[in-house]
């Protein structure tokens, strides 16, 4: 059985339901109002702003309820610097309760779903290279999961093995702060199956990370 739509009779999609798993997977966040609602915030560095528009454009023409495109500066703790940031959020709503149940714990804070490999679609695999994929030179990928435990990094390696049959190993990252990061590096030829699957749904500006130029 397939993963269920976001809520019965919504008119949320699947595709859009896939690209907020991936943002989710990412850099997006979610978390539960008071009044059992559920907003998802999107936040990048500056850089990458034709890419946060393009997400806000897609998210507007879907019906959500999204808030203005602002800009703050932030540390970044992991790696001892200050970054301008572009963000929005989509506006409090019961339709996102389905996702939040998924990847948020009983006390709010973002995990992943221990069921996940029924929601890595192409679409979502997209997006999520988009937020955490990192060019690697001699060919295959890292993604940047320094924000999840090693246990839920070793979860989103079995998926990735038994969705796409990717060949994945961890791979350490110390940051300024001293602590230690697990990060996920696909192993090129494995990565360069999944590459027609998903190119498509990686953002123009983004496609370095496959190796291609935008078209």
């Amino acid at each position: 059985m397939g993963p269920p739509s976001l809520r019965n009779g919504g008119s949320l999609n699947n595709n859009i339901r896939d690209l907020l798993i991936g943002c989710l997977l990412g850099d997006a966040h979610i978390r539960r109002t008071k009044d059992n609602r559920s907003y998802i915030t999107f936040e990048q560095t500056t850089k990458h702003e034709d890419y946060v528009r393009d997400l806000h454009k897609t998210l507007s023409e879907a019906g959500l309820s999204l808030s203005e495109i602002k800009y703050y500066t932030r540390k970044d703790d992991r790696h001892d610097s200050n970054n301008t940031s572009i963000y929005f959020k989509i506006n409090s709503t019961s339709e996102l309760n389905s996702i939040a149940d998924l990847f948020l714990s009983e006390d709010n804070q973002k995990i992943v779903p221990l069921e996940i490999e029924n929601y890595l679609s192409p679409i979502a695999m997209g997006k999520w290279i988009c937020d955490d994929g990192q060019l690697v030179k001699n060919g295959g990928i890292t993604l940047c999961t320094d924000n999840y435990e090693l246990e839920e990094v070793e979860l989103l390696i079995s998926a990735l093995s038994n969705k796409y049959g990717l060949r994945c190993t961890i791979h350490f990252k110390k940051g300024k702060n001293g602590n230690i990061y697990h990060r996920i590096y696909i192993s090129k030829n494995t990565f360069n199956l999944l590459k027609p699957l998903i190119v498509d749904h990686v953002h123009p500006s983004f496609l370095y990370k496959l190796h291609m130029s935008p078209r």
